[in-house]
Order: C-alpha cells, then structure tokens, then sequence
C-alpha cells in the first residue's frame, strides 16, 4: 500500500495508458506472443511440460512428424530468440536492442509460419483434426 501512495496516479496513466505509442505496443506483443505459441507448438523448447500440447501429438509417432517438419529457419529462429529475450522476459539483454533493432519482419514471419502451417496440416491425419479444418 505504501508504494501505491508514492507514485502519482497521473505517472501511473502517462506510462501505462496514454503513452505515444501504447497501441503499437499492444499489437506488437500481441502478434508476438501468440508467435511464440506457435513456435513452440511446432518447434517445442526444451523444458516441456507435460500439459503443453505440440505438433507431434497429432501424429502417431514422432518420426513421422520429423519427417514433414521443415527446419527451423534462420529468420524464425532470431524471432524465437528476440521474443523471449525481448518480450516474453524481463532481461538485461532487452537494453543492448537499439531503436534500429526494435523493428519487427512481420510480413516475413508471418509467411514462414505460414509454410510450417500449411506443411502440417498437409501430413497430419485428417482423423485428428477437427471438422472445420479442410481435407488435405
């Protein structure tokens, strides 16, 4: 309660509220954060719980996912890397990103995903998808 009464109420709306660029902020994490969903569906980290479900739950064997699965590519990898140390996390790291750096490839991205999708849904079982997604 102490620290509440400290800090002005109006500091508090110019940081978190009304802010310049608050909305691009909100879109940009956004888009990052489901991102980051998707990669690590598809791509899993290597602390995976138990619960989390990923791409190789869809197939009968993990094998069989690899096969299909293309490589993490470079751009898709330095996305992985930048939301988790840029977005996801309160790091130090997150300093040394100039204002030149801060910009996201998001057209970019988003076609790569796109190609990891679409190679997906073309060798997962139609059995284990649900019935609004189209036959392969």
């Amino acid at each position: 309660m102490v620290l509440v009464r400290q800090v002005p109420i109006d500091l508090w709306k110019s940081v978190f509220i009304c802010g310049e660029d608050w909305l691009v902020n909100a879109l940009l994490e956004s888009f990052v954060i489901h991102f980051r969903a998707l990669l690590d569906f598809f791509y899993p980290p290597a602390n995976v719980k138990n619960d989390d479900v990923l791409a190789g739950d869809y197939f009968d064997d993990s094998e069989a996912r690899e096969k299909i699965r293309p490589q993490l590519s470079e751009a898709l990898s330095r996305a992985k890397t930048r939301v988790h140390k840029e977005i996801a996390h309160l790091t130090y790291a997150r300093l040394d990103v100039t204002p030149e750096k801060k910009g996201w490839a998001f057209i970019e991205l988003a076609n790569e995903m796109k190609n990891v999708m679409e190679i997906f849904l073309r060798g997962v079982p139609n059995t284990r998808l649900g019935s609004r997604w189209p036959k392969q």
